[in-house]
């Protein structure tokens, strides 16, 4: 499992940031990150615009931490 950090864009705002999400492949973390981007930007999932992905991370190991926040 890694996680993904992708760039995004709200259409009708223009406001632009950056999410992550844990998922076996950049596919499904791309199907699932979107949800919780409109849910976070109080927008509808057709109003962003998911960018390119930025980084990959391994969450096996001592080196990574997840916050009870960042995992919900």
């Amino acid at each position: 499992m890694a996680r993904y950090l992708f760039a995004f864009e709200v259409k009708s705002s223009g406001k632009k940031g950056e999410f992550s999400w844990s998922a076996e492949t950049e596919e499904e973390a791309r199907a699932k990150v979107l949800l919780k981007i409109a849910d976070f930007e109080f927008s509808e999932v057709e109003d962003i615009q998911l960018g390119d992905l930025l980084e990959v991370r391994t969450t096996t190991g001592d080196q990574y931490y997840e916050c009870e926040g960042c995992s919900a």
